[in-house]
C-alpha cells in the first residue's frame, strides 16, 4: 500500500472533518465564552463515552495474539505490529483511566455537574428525565460495539481508535488557537477558566499528540501487510467506512451553540 492508510483517509470528506473539528462549540470553548451548563451537559456526555471507550479497548486486545513463546531471545514480542498494537491499547487504557479522574477532579474544582440533562431537554420534562446517554452518544457507544465485533477486523478496530483519536486533538488545537483572541483572561471566562486553564492545554498536550501519531503509525503498519490488490482496494473501502462515521458522529457530539 503505497499511500499510508491514515493519509489516504485523511483526503477524505473534507467537509465532514472540517466541521467535526472546527464547530462553533470549539469556538466558545477556545474564547471563554462557552456557557457553564453546556459545558457540563458535554462533559457528562464524554464521560459517559469514555467508559464505553474502556470497554472497546478490552475488546480489541481480546482479538489480538501474540506468540506463545519467542524462538528468538534476540527479538522483542513487541517488534511485530500486532505487539505494539498491545503496547498502545494498553497506554490507552491507562490514559482513559486517568481522564476519567481527571474529569471528577475539574468538575468537583469548578462546580460542573457530571449528570447534567442535555441542553435541550425541556424544563417541564426535566422530572422525568433519568441521566444516560444521548442519542448521540448512544450511537458512538454502537459504533465502538461493531467495530470491535467478531466480523470485523483489529485494523478496522484500530482504525476507529485513530480516527476518534485525531479528531479530537485537532478540534481542541483549533480551539487552543483562539485563546489569544479571547477579550479577557481565563479567570474571567464563562466557565471560570475550566478550560482554558485545564482541559484545553490537557486535550493538546504533546504527549497525547505523539500518542495518536503512535496509534497512526500502527494502523498504517498494519494496512501495510494486507497483500493482493483486491484485498487492498477492500480494506481502504472498509475503513473509509468507519472513518466517514466517526467524524459524522464527532460534528454531531459537539452541542449546538447559539
Amino acid at each position: 500500500m503505497s499511500t499510508p492508510l491514515t493519509s489516504h483517509l485523511q483526503t477524505l470528506y473534507h467537509s465532514l472533518f472540517h466541521s467535526a473539528t472546527r464547530h462553533p462549540f470549539l469556538r466558545a470553548a477556545g474564547t471563554g465564552t462557552l456557557p457553564p451548563h453546556i459545558l457540563s451537559s458535554w462533559l457528562s456526555q464524554d464521560r459517559l463515552y469514555a467508559q464505553s471507550y474502556i470497554r472497546f479497548i478490552g475488546s480489541l486486545l481480546s482479538k489480538l495474539r501474540l506468540p506463545s513463546h519467542n524462538p528468538d531471545p534476540a527479538k522483542s514480542s513487541h517488534a511485530t505490529a500486532e505487539g505494539r498494537a498491545v503496547d498502545i491499547l494498553i497506554d490507552a487504557l491507562v490514559n482513559i483511566r486517568r481522564e476519567l479522574k481527571f474529569f471528577g477532579d475539574v468538575a468537583a474544582d469548578y462546580k460542573f455537574d457530571l449528570e447534567a440533562l442535555p441542553v435541550d431537554v425541556e424544563a417541564e420534562d426535566v422530572g422525568v428525565k433519568v441521566f444516560g446517554p444521548n442519542p448521540i452518544t448512544h450511537a458512538y457507544i454502537d459504533l465502538f460495539m461493531s467495530a470491535s465485533s467478531p466480523a470485523t477486523t483489529v485494523l478496522e478496530g484500530m482504525v476507529v481508535l485513530w480516527a476518534t483519536e485525531i479528531c479530537y486533538l485537532r478540534a481542541w488545537q483549533y480551539a487552543s488557537s483562539l485563546s489569544s483572541s479571547a477579550s479577557s483572561p481565563p479567570e474571567k471566562d464563562q466557565d471560570g477558566g475550566a478550560l482554558r486553564k485545564q482541559f484545553i492545554p490537557n486535550w493538546t498536550d504533546p504527549e497525547f499528540e505523539a500518542f495518536v501519531h503512535k496509534i497512526g503509525d500502527v494502523v498504517d503498519e498494519m494496512a501495510g501487510l494486507v497483500k493482493g490488490s483486491e484485498s487492498r482496494e477492500d480494506v481502504m473501502g472498509r475503513c473509509a467506512f468507519w472513518w466517514r462515521q466517526v467524524i459524522w458522529l464527532e460534528e454531531r457530539f459537539w452541542p449546538v451553540v447559539e
